[in-house]
Order: C-alpha cells, then sequence, then structure tokens
C-alpha cells in the first residue's frame, strides 16, 4: 500500500467512529457550567485575598524600614531621669 493511502484509510474510518462516539457522549454540559460559575467565584475571592495580602505587606515593609531606620540612627535614645 502507498503511503498516500493510509492517511484516507484512516480518516475514511475514524471519520464514521468519532461521528458515532459523538452521539453518545454523556457529558452534562449544563453541570459544566455551573462549575465554571463555582470556579469563577473562587477565582474572584482569591483576587480579593491577593489585594488583602499586598496591603499587609506593604505595611510589615513600611515597620521594616522604619525599624531599620531606628536601628540604623546614632542618636541616643531619650530616656527619664529617675529621681
Amino acid at each position: 500500500m502507498e503511503a498516500i493511502y493510509i492517511p484516507i484509510v484512516i480518516a475514511l474510518i475514524g471519520g464514521p467512529l468519532m461521528w458515532f462516539l459523538g452521539r453518545f457522549d454523556k457529558r452534562n454540559t449544563k453541570q459544566h457550567g455551573q462549575n465554571m460559575e463555582v470556579l469563577e467565584r473562587v477565582e474572584t475571592k482569591l483576587d480579593r485575598i491577593d489585594g488583602k495580602t499586598d496591603r499587609i505587606d506593604d505595611k510589615v515593609e513600611r515597620i521594616d524600614v522604619r525599624v531599620s531606620d531606628l536601628e540604623s540612627s546614632k542618636a541616643p535614645i531619650r530616656r527619664k531621669k529617675i529621681a
């Protein structure tokens, strides 16, 4: 058999077979749509959590900068004199 006939034979056999299997596909497209809605809600919640985490990270970074500034300053710490 020549090489040109092999893809043609595969297409002639595979095409009707795929059509036949597609007719009996039992996947639930309604349930798939509902699952997509749930995934979108989860993604929205994750985006909000990411935003909150970023704000907390910014606050921690500012505190770290303030602490490092205090540690690096050579100004003496003022203490009250005990009488």
